[in-house]
């Protein structure tokens, strides 16, 4: 699975998504989003968050993503190298021709509207050549309002519950 090429942005909001890199900064950011409780509650962290176990994650990356597992940006402003938080796709289904979204962001830049041009950015991206997706989903607990409104932002609609969660959708 290739990454997008070029890095995808959205100027007027000021966002962009780029590959994780071998950075210290990186592998910083992502150590302080594995011990912050908002990201936690919403999301899978490994038992290890220390920066090694970061800095074998981000290094996994091409791995995971050449094995059609998992393709993970880095939500940065265009106009910096800064991690701002993480939109990804997982959960393939090549003959459905869907994949599961999901995100978090740093607490700095919740509340701007900036994950939700990055969510919106990627299933765009996603839906298009070359994957060619169908269905871009997501799965967010009920009471987390904060995601719902960034699905609904990113132009997904409420498909309804199942196992406790709800679905969002963009097709």
């Amino acid at each position: 699975m290739p990454l997008p090429a070029p890095e995808l942005a959205d100027a007027e909001r000021g966002v962009r998504l780029r590959g994780w890199r071998d950075d210290p900064g990186d592998a910083a950011a992502l150590v302080a989003a594995w011990h912050d409780p908002t990201v936690v509650r919403a999301n899978p962290v490994p038992r290890d968050v220390s920066p090694e176990a970061a800095g074998r994650w981000i290094a996994g990356e091409a791995e995971r993503r050449a094995r059609g597992l998992a393709l993970d940006l880095v939500v940065s402003p265009v106009d910096a190298e800064d991690v701002w938080g993480e939109v990804g796709l997982r959960g393939f289904d090549t003959q459905v021709g869907r994949a599961e979204v999901g995100w978090w962001l740093a607490p700095t830049a919740r509340g701007r509207g900036v994950v939700a041009a990055a969510v919106e950015l990627l299933a765009g991206w996603a839906l298009g050549p070359p994957l060619g997706l169908r269905q871009v989903w997501a799965r967010i607990d009920p009471g987390n309002t904060s995601s719902a409104g960034v699905a609904a932002g990113a132009g997904f609609r409420r498909l309804g519950a199942a196992g406790g969660t709800d679905v969002w959708a963009r097709p």
